[in-house]
């Protein structure tokens, strides 16, 4: 094995063909979802494939062919009823009361947790349904569930959850869940047989064995630790941890069950001699389904079995084979996890460990000893995974090599002694003896998280990483560790390609951001309101949300970094809810838009007055007024002049928007009824997409409602109720993040 990291086996046959099925398969989970047409096709071609390798050299390229067109096949088959979302959609926004197995292990969540379940009886208002696929439960409390248990729950459907930067729905699809349940009570009914049982009472055992010999809140960090459980752990260790990039500790990652399997090897060995293998390999199974069988702990404890299986065998461990091989099988088991973040991250970490830990070890010779690798195996993984970590977690650490320097040379150290203290516990004298270092170690390790996260740019937020500039970094790294390793002019091409790829990446979104279509983004601002109009001749502004935070992040995640000038500022009303948001928008805008009457309050004029100072021209609309900016036609059907500014509801900005090919969004701010009914006899046709006043709280209308026509509803709320009057169908923040619309 070449320590360089490229010479280690990348070139033979096992790990092309695994590459050439996973990537098959991921390529066809993420990129063509629900395609059994495609599944069969590439089903009907392994066998013409396979046929090649007897007529072409080398045959491992055929074989690759096969594999890949296999994988796509394992994506797409076997079908699933097509009819099965839509059924559900139909339930959203009803009561209900399931029961069913587990189909996960349980994950935090808002407070709560929540967890996939493969429904067996499913109660709608009283009447039985069935056919609706499978359902992600969620819940508040401490409650935690394994897969396999039995559950019944009551609460109520909803459509899933959605973020801007990732489709959750399209990911639970693929896990035949369309509907989520907000469960108002969840209770475990019956738990798991066999190795799944036996893993969750060790799992509680040693729990409890830790909480009684260590204090809070070391017992929830050791428990993380060791086993990768997070429960318990105060917010502001657990934010302190995140910011440091020290939160990796609290997962059963492959440093852990390394450790753990030259524990069990050296405690199996003396007894056992050359038959230790086999108990070896299923403890370390066992420690992973302990842990969670997690996707690093599954990667972990498969790559660990196959190099000790080697060591037994008499053969060479290959680590670019057995990461290849277990990403196939992971794979191939479950195919949504090509959508997993924790699969993601564990094999693109793994990798960059493998390739660039050498190299920036070798730099470091100034460093001691005791904190070079892991400075160096830090700073790889943060190399590898850059793009998933902004993507995904919207922060990146600086401190995080730091950090894991000082730490990681201790962390052997806390997950033996932490795994002795389950034995242990037997002797409650010595367990509570052994427990003073541990809880040193404990302490230390939450101090070096506390003081760095105090550090100036500690942790940087990514507000928005698009998916181009993702592809553009890889597109510089790769051909960048190319060309460490080349020499002469395959280091030269290396080099252009790193340099020129990227740009054309860049350039390439840059010309896809200017020809995109118009469209029309509500975002998940709480209970309040913020539209953005945005298309390629620049973005409007309608209102501002409650919060300067969570219109920053919507803002940041919808816009490119270069669009800093809007074309408008459009501000409806003056209430919190509308222009709260606007006290830290650091963007500025040609035109700042007020409805002509008297309003009360100041953070509207603040704003107005700051943007003005900016070079913004002040626009005061009245019912009737029509402008063209930024490509959209802006109808102002509210308030007709003369309007109560002081009364709420009276005098406020209501606007139908028409985009060029004839949609339309109809924002009537927070109109009371008497001024909806007004303004509905302003409205110029029908309304494509209509956002609720009130966040959906308060009825339409009934002028307004005929008017409208029959509009796609969008509720832009918190958590809480929308009036009985409108249909479950409701599109609503609070369920589905921000919410995007083509115009």
């Amino acid at each position: 094995m070449s320590k360089g990291g490229l010479d280690v086996g990348l070139h033979t046959p096992a790990a092309i063909v695994a590459v050439a099925w996973s990537a098959a398969i991921a390529a066809a989970d993420v990129a063509l979802p629900s395609l059994p047409a495609a599944g069969m096709v590439a089903l009907g071609l392994v066998l013409p494939a396979l046929a090649l390798a007897f007529a072409f050299r080398p045959a491992v390229i055929a074989i690759a062919l096969a594999a890949a067109l296999a994988g796509v096949a394992r994506a797409e088959l076997p079908a699933i009823d097509p009819h099965v979302a839509d059924r559900a959609r139909v339930e959203a926004g009803h009561a209900a009361v399931i029961r069913g197995q587990v189909d996960d292990d349980s994950r935090p969540a808002g407070g709560g947790a929540e967890v996939l379940v493969i429904p067996s009886v499913i109660a709608v208002d009283g009447r039985a349904v069935t056919d609706i696929g499978n359902l992600m439960i969620r819940w508040r409390g401490p409650l935690t569930v394994a897969y396999g248990d039995q559950v019944q729950a009551t609460g109520k459907l909803m459509l899933p959850r959605d973020l801007p930067t990732f489709d959750r729905r399209a990911y639970l699809a693929q896990r035949q869940a369309y509907l989520e349940l907000q469960a108002s009570s969840i209770n475990v009914t019956g738990r798991h047989d066999g190795l799944l049982r036996l893993a969750a009472t060790i799992r509680a055992w040693y729990a409890g064995a830790v909480d009684r010999v260590l204090p809070p809140p070391h017992a929830s960090v050791l428990l993380g630790v060791v086993l990768g459980v997070r429960q318990g752990i105060p917010p502001n260790l657990q934010e302190a941890l995140v910011a440091t990039g020290l939160v990796h500790l609290l997962v059963l990652s492959g440093l852990k069950v390394a450790v753990f399997a030259r524990i069990a090897q050296a405690a199996l060995r003396p007894l056992l001699g050359r038959h230790s293998t086999w108990p070896a390999i299923a403890l370390i199974g066992l420690y992973a389904l302990a842990g969670g069988a997690t996707p690093a702990a599954v990667r972990a404890s498969a790559m660990g079995g196959l190099a000790i299986i080697a060591a037994r065998l008499g053969r060479p461990s290959h680590v670019w084979t057995s990461l290849a091989i277990t990403g196939a099988a992971m794979l191939g088991w479950r195919p949504e996890l090509a959508w997993d973040v924790g699969f993601q991250l564990s094999f693109a970490g793994t990798g960059a460990i493998i390739l660039l830990t050498p190299g920036i070890e070798a730099r470091l010779g100034w460093l001691p000893s005791v904190l070079r690798e892991p400075f160096a195996v830090t700073c790889a993984a943060q190399i590898g995974t850059l793009p998933m970590m902004a993507t995904d977690f919207h922060l990146i650490s600086p401190v995080g090599p730091l950090a894991n320097a000082l730490v990681l040379p201790l962390l052997p150290a806390m997950v033996a002694v932490g795994l002795l203290l389950g034995p242990l516990s037997l002797l409650p004298g010595v367990a509570a003896a052994a427990a003073i270092p541990v809880a040193g170690l404990l302490a230390y390790l939450e101090q070096v998280a506390y003081v760095l996260a105090r550090v100036p740019a500690a942790a940087i937020n990514i507000p928005r990483f698009p998916t181009w500039a993702g592809v553009a970094y890889y597109a510089a790294v790769g051909p960048g560790i190319a060309a460490l390793r080349a020499r002469r002019n395959p280091r030269r091409i290396a080099l252009l390609v790193g340099a020129v790829g990227p740009v054309i990446i860049s350039l390439g979104a840059m010309v896809t951001w200017a020809s995109q279509p118009p469209q029309a983004s509500v975002l998940a601002v709480g209970s309040g309101q913020a539209v953005l109009l945005h298309g390629p001749r620049g973005s409007v502004l309608i209102d501002a949300g409650p919060s300067p935070a969570a219109l920053g992040d919507g803002l940041g995640q919808l816009l490119p970094p270069w669009e800093r000038r809007l074309e408008a500022i459009v501000i409806t009303a003056p209430t919190q809810g509308h222009v709260g948001g606007f006290g830290g928008l650091d963007r500025t805008a040609r035109t700042v838009m007020l409805p002509d009457v008297e309003l009360s309050g100041t953070t509207w004029r603040t704003t107005a007055l700051d943007q003005a100072e900016h070079g913004a021209a002040i626009a005061r609309l009245l019912a009737g007024s029509v402008l063209d900016i930024a490509g959209f036609r802006l109808e102002v059907v509210a308030p007709e002049s003369g309007a109560p500014g002081d009364v709420p509801g009276a005098g406020y900005l209501g606007l139908r928007v028409v985009a060029p090919d004839g949609r339309t969004f109809c924002d009537i701010s927070d109109l009371d009824l008497d001024a909806q009914t007004v303004a509905a006899a302003r409205l110029r046709g029908p309304c494509t997409y209509l956002l609720l006043p009130a966040g959906g709280a308060s009825v339409l209308s009934p002028e307004l409602q005929r008017a409208a026509g029959d509009p796609e509803l969008i509720a832009s709320r918190g958590p809480g109720r929308i009036a009985a009057a409108f249909p479950p169908t409701v599109l609503r923040t609070d369920q589905e993040g921000t919410i995007t619309v083509p115009l």
